[in-house]
């Protein structure tokens, strides 16, 4: 299974802090997760350019604001869920395009002291997938979904509409590296067996 995966936080300089997570699957069923946090001490942590183009956007999901402790939980769960839906000889091989994204959110599952987390963990293979999404195909997908977001009640810098931007870049990329021979109706299905790319 493949899963795109991207936060928000505080700031990069001092002790980046997470504030937003956001995950969406290539599921048939187009499993997503989004949680932001509630933490005062978190949203004041948090540095400028995150204050001008981050905070603004939160509020705009129902039920997605929680404390730290929750966020941590409920990815869990979430996490859980996906690791159960697996066959013995599959993976979640989640993409992300920042190392922070996938450390922040490993750190906040085991801050919610998740039971079944290091179980849960040994299916997970992580993958920054930025030098394969960041440029050319991936670069151009990613630019056209924000522009259409412009106006949407959440955009770019807001962690699920980032993560469902990464899986479109993910797809275009997939799309211009798929091989001459392979059909383009097919291109579709490929991403789940070739997510090492």
């Amino acid at each position: 299974m493949l899963a795109f995966l991207d936060t928000e936080f505080t700031d990069l300089v001092i002790r980046p802090r997470l504030l937003a997570v956001g995950l969406v699957t290539t599921c048939g069923d187009g499993r997503e997760f989004y949680a932001e946090v509630t933490d005062q001490d978190r949203l004041q942590a948090t540095g400028w350019y995150g204050r001008g183009a981050v905070l603004p956007q939160f509020g705009k999901i129902a039920h997605a604001a929680c404390c730290y402790a929750e966020l941590g939980a409920r990815l869990s769960v979430f996490m859980d869920d996906l690791a159960k839906s697996l066959k013995n000889d599959e993976f979640i091989e989640l993409a992300f395009g920042y190392h922070l994204d996938w450390e922040l959110v490993d750190l906040a599952i085991q801050d919610a002291k998740s039971p079944s987390w290091a179980l849960t963990r040994l299916r997970v293979r992580p993958m920054n997938v930025y030098e394969f999404t960041g440029f050319g195909p991936g670069r151009l997908a990613t630019d056209a979904y924000f522009k259409a977001q412009a106006h949407a009640p959440f955009s770019r810098h807001h962690a699920l509409c980032d993560a469902r931007a990464l899986r479109l870049a993910y797809d275009a990329a997939i799309r211009e590296s798929a091989p001459p021979w392979l059909a383009p109706e097919t291109v579709d299905e490929w991403p789940d067996q070739h997510a090492t790319a």
